[in-house]
């Protein structure tokens, strides 16, 4: 049998086309795709930016998509808690299940991970098929649309790194960013008992959507100092958290200065140079935490209650729809209409 995917076999050269019908284990799932999301990393491999080109970690050719969501088409002989129509989203990687990260169930840190649609790659959402085993699928509510389902990713995301800020009842928190990263971190700050989430960022339109996410305060970086802001909103004492998701260095360096003694900062975004100017005495004085946030673990099926209860609702950062044979059009002008995009998903009949 064949399908279509949009497949890549070099920087900038991802060609839709017919291809295999992914093969189905005993333990495997196939899911027939619904939605998948377009995320920034894929538009750094596409465009040959991305350092896992040098690292030799990507391999081609490959399909992106690691953000979605479908129905359940087929099962494998030895699955039991699947069924072809059952709706469904799945983990971003594959673990072996045995290495000592994943028995620690830390699987997103497998000693032999194979990440879906990015390195080391097995295939993704960028096709009408896809297939994960079934440890790695998760149950889709009802009342949770498939547009929903293809922001768990960046939510989970988001909401482990809040996690590892250690946001609790009360705390002042900080955005830095409104990337689907950013914005997905309000309403999880929130239901940690957060008593305001600040955000910061330069595009209008995402700030809006932050507003709609349910930020209590928006700092335009673009209309004042970052500094004055933040001194004004916090009487010049600073945030208990900070979460930095923006990749740069100033925001970095920035979080160091305005976290308060004793809170923490979550960084949860790649840098694209060494940082060499961060104040570390002021991190070890003030005990200050700082926290890597990378993969979330065992979280999407916090994102999908929570989803179902109508305690989270990410649909505000969907800013585009495509079908898949249009998907290379968003990559192709992805930095060109970045003010304008927060979330762009490919929708499937």
């Amino acid at each position: 049998m064949k399908m279509m995917a949009q497949r890549l076999y070099a920087p900038r050269d991802m060609r839709y086309e017919q291809t295999e019908l992914p093969e189905l284990g005993p333990h495997d799932v196939r899911i027939k795709v619904k939605c998948c999301g377009i995320c920034g990393t894929d538009y750094s491999i596409y465009s040959g930016e991305a350092s896992f080109w040098e690292d030799g970690l990507i391999k081609t050719p490959m399909t992106f998509g690691h953000e979605y969501c479908g129905v359940v088409d087929a099962v494998g002989s030895d699955v039991t808690k699947f069924k072809p129509g059952d709706r469904v989203v799945s983990d971003t990687a594959i673990s072996c299940n045995v290495c000592e990260q994943c028995l620690a169930g830390n699987y997103l840190k497998c000693e032999h991970q194979q990440s879906v649609g990015t390195v080391n790659c097995k295939d993704g959402g960028y096709a009408e098929y896809t297939v994960m085993p079934e440890r790695h699928v998760f149950a889709l509510a009802d009342n949770v649309s498939f547009e929903e389902g293809a922001l768990v990713e960046p939510v989970s995301t988001a909401m482990y790194a809040c996690m590892r800020a250690g946001i609790s009842m009360s705390d002042t928190v900080l955005i830095l960013g409104t990337g689907p990263i950013g914005l997905g971190a309000i309403q999880p700050a929130k239901l940690m008992g957060a008593s305001k989430v600040v955000i910061a960022g330069r595009k209008p339109k995402k700030l809006a959507a932050a507003k709609k996410l349910g930020a209590d305060y928006v700092i335009d970086m673009t209309a004042g100092d970052i500094n004055e802001a933040i001194a004004r909103l916090t009487e010049n004492k600073g945030f208990d958290r900070i979460i930095e998701a923006t990749g740069s260095h100033d925001m970095l360096r920035l979080a160091t200065e305005k976290v308060k003694a004793g809170g923490a900062i979550s960084a949860v975004a790649f840098y694209d140079k060494k940082v060499s100017d961060i104040n570390v005495d002021r991190i070890v004085l003030n005990d200050i935490t700082f926290a890597g946030s990378a993969g979330s673990a065992n979280i999407a099926p916090k994102v999908l209650r929570l989803m179902a209860e109508g305690k989270i609702d990410a649909t505000p950062m969907i800013t585009h729809r495509v079908n898949l044979q249009e998907a290379k059009g968003i990559l192709d002008n992805f930095r060109k209409n970045s003010a304008d995009t927060i979330k762009a998903l490919i929708v499937f009949e």
